[in-house]
């Protein structure tokens, strides 16, 4: 893998939706959802876009976080597009993570801890495109 030829060049919570209206304290069933996405911007360069999604299974009206994080990145040319998805992932990951980690433990609520997650073991669904030929 070629994770120390990238850099992160910087990084930011692009946006954090927070809904906390639990009545006293109660059990929650914490679900999470992931979404990734890296554009490459040029030759070399790349955002990556992460959401990382907290909620109660049972009522995500009673409490709900998502934190959107973004990082640009230089990438070697050599990479492929699929290794430098991966790599970016595990790299801007525990900064969504800890974004929510801080702000929920700053809203008074306990901080919720974000599971890592290995996304070449999940199941996603991924499209490759592949655009057409001049002569098509």
């Amino acid at each position: 893998m070629s994770q120390s030829k990238i850099q992160l060049k910087a990084t930011r919570a692009d946006s954090i939706s927070y809904v906390n209206n639990m009545q006293g304290s109660g059990q929650l069933k914490l679900g999470f959802k992931y979404s990734y996405n890296l554009r490459h911007a040029a030759p070399g360069v790349a955002r990556g876009d992460i959401s990382i999604t907290a909620e109660d299974k049972d009522a995500p009206d009673k409490l709900s976080i998502t934190v959107k994080q973004s990082g640009i990145f230089a990438l070697p040319p050599e990479m492929s597009r699929e290794e430098a998805h991966l790599e970016t992932f595990r790299i801007l990951f525990p900064y969504a993570s800890a974004t929510l980690t801080a702000t929920t433990s700053i809203a008074g609520v306990q901080g919720i801890i974000v599971p890592r997650i290995d996304i070449t073991e999940e199941n996603i669904y991924r499209v490759e495109f592949k655009p057409p030929k001049a002569e098509e």
